[in-house]
C-alpha cells in the first residue's frame, strides 16, 4: 500500500514539472502584436476589431479565419477570441443612445438634458439630475457630459456650508464692511493708479509684431517663387529664333543656270538623325520584378515597406483578407502599388518605379536587399543594340 502511495506522489510531481517546463516554453517564445503563440508551436495572426476567431491557422505562414461579429455584438480590438461581447443597453432612467452599437464598437450611453453622466463602478453608470444654483450664487460651468453645474458665491456674499451668506458684519470674506481704526470718520480717496505692466502683457504685441512680419516675409517669398516659376515656364514655351527651321528660297537666272554647281544625290544629314538614340532600353516584367522582391525583403518587414511606398491599410487589410498564404497577401499589395504608378505598360514597370522602390529599402537600412535588387534590375546593361 505504501509503495503504491509512493508512486501515486512521484507520478504527481513528474506531471507537474512537465506542465511547467511546457509553460515556460510558451512564455519563452515571443510573436508580434498582431499575432498569437499557437498551442502547435508556432505564431498564428489575430482577427481585426469587428471579427472574431471562426478556426486558428494551420501552419507558419498561413492566415487564421475569422467572421464578422453578429448584430448586437461588438469585438473593439485585435483578438484571438471565438465569441464577441455583447453590446450596452441604454435602459437606465433619464438616459439616452448617444452613438449605436458596431460590429467594431460598443454603444455610446448619454444623459438627457438636465440630467449628467456619472459612473458608479465599471460596468455601472446612473443619469442624475443637475443641481440649479441657489440664491447669492452664480453659475460659473454648465450641466454637460460627466460634469455637473458648477456654482460660487457672488459679490458681498460668502460661503457658510454648502450656500451662500449676505455679508452683514466685518470679516475675512466681507472686507468692504470692515474699517480702519485710523480713518473712524472719513474715508481716504485714492485715485486709480495704472498697473506697472507685466511681462505677458510686453510679450503679447512683441510676439504679435513678429507674426505679422514672418507672415509678410513668407507671403513674399511665395509671390517671388511663383512668379520665377512663372517666368521659367514662358520661356519653355516662347520657342528661340535660332531654333526655328528657315526655308530660304534661292532664284536662279536662266543664264547661269548651266554654270551652277551641280548637285547630287546624297541624302542630307539632319542633326535630328545624328541623335536618334542606337539602342532602347529592356522591359522589366512586373511578375518577374515581384516575385524577386518577395524572395529578398525579409516577411517582418514586408507592411511598412508597403506603407512606405503609399499602400492604403485598407488595401493591406483586403490583401490580407483575400489571401491565406502570406506570400500572396504580399504579392497583392505589390500589384496595388504597381497599379497607382503610370508609364511601362501593363505587365511593365518602368525604371524610375523600380529606383524608388531601391530608395525606400535603403530608408528602412534595408541596404543589402536594395542593392540586389538595384543590380539585379538597374546596374546592368539593360539596353540591346538596335
Amino acid at each position: 500500500m505504501r509503495k503504491c502511495q509512493l508512486c501515486v506522489y512521484v507520478l504527481l510531481i513528474l506531471i507537474s514539472q512537465s506542465y511547467t517546463i511546457s509553460d515556460a516554453a510558451v512564455r519563452g517564445k515571443k510573436c508580434p502584436d498582431n499575432e498569437y503563440w499557437n498551442e502547435k508551436g508556432f505564431c498564428c495572426d489575430k482577427c481585426h476589431l469587428g471579427y472574431k476567431l471562426k478556426e486558428k491557422c494551420t501552419g507558419p505562414n498561413t492566415r487564421s479565419q475569422c467572421m464578422q461579429c453578429e448584430n448586437g455584438t461588438y469585438m473593439d480590438n485585435a483578438n484571438y477570441h471565438e465569441n464577441c461581447f455583447s453590446c450596452r443597453k441604454c435602459n437606465k432612467p433619464n438616459s439616452i443612445e448617444i452613438k449605436p452599437c458596431t460590429s467594431k464598437r460598443n454603444t455610446e450611453c448619454g444623459c438627457k438634458p438636465t440630467f449628467y453622466y456619472k459612473k458608479l463602478a465599471d460596468l455601472d453608470w446612473a443619469c442624475y439630475k443637475c443641481k440649479e444654483c441657489e440664491k447669492g450664487q452664480r453659475k460659473t460651468g454648465e450641466c454637460i457630459g460627466e460634469e455637473n453645474t458648477k456654482c460660487e458665491c457672488e459679490e458681498n456674499y460668502y460661503k457658510n456650508g454648502k450656500q451662500c451668506t449676505l455679508c452683514d458684519t466685518c470679516r475675512p470674506e466681507c472686507k468692504h464692511l470692515c474699517i480702519s481704526s485710523t480713518t473712524p470718520y472719513s474715508i481716504k480717496s485714492v485715485s486709480p493708479t495704472k498697473p506697472p505692466a507685466t511681462l505677458p502683457q510686453v510679450l503679447l504685441p512683441v510676439c504679435a509684431c513678429i507674426m505679422v512680419l514672418a507672415l509678410g516675409v513668407f507671403m513674399l517669398y511665395e509671390g517671388i517663387r511663383l512668379w520665377k516659376k512663372r517666368r521659367h515656364a514662358l520661356s519653355l514655351q516662347i520657342p528661340s529664333p535660332a531654333s526655328e527651321d528657315k526655308t530660304f528660297i534661292i532664284t536662279v537666272p536662266p543664264e547661269a543656270r548651266n554654270d551652277a554647281i551641280p548637285f547630287t544625290d546624297q541624302p542630307c544629314e539632319t542633326e535630328q538623325s545624328r541623335k536618334l538614340p542606337d539602342c532602347v532600353p529592356r522591359e522589366i516584367k512586373i511578375h518577374e520584378f515581384f516575385y524577386f522582391v518577395l524572395e529578398e525583403v525579409p516577411i517582418g518587414r514586408f507592411k511598412e515597406l508597403v506603407r512606405r511606398l503609399g499602400v492604403s491599410e485598407q488595401n493591406i487589410g483586403r490583401a490580407e483578407q483575400d489571401h491565406r498564404n502570406c506570400k500572396d497577401a504580399h504579392y497583392q499589395m505589390l500589384k496595388v502599388w504597381s497599379d497607382s504608378g503610370s508609364g511601362g505598360g501593363s505587365n511593365v514597370l518602368p525604371c524610375h518605379r523600380i529606383q524608388m522602390f531601391v530608395d525606400t529599402l535603403k530608408d528602412m537600412n534595408l541596404v543589402s536587399c536594395a542593392d540586389d535588387i538595384e543590380n539585379r534590375f538597374l546596374s546592368q546593361d539593360t539596353s540591346t543594340p538596335h
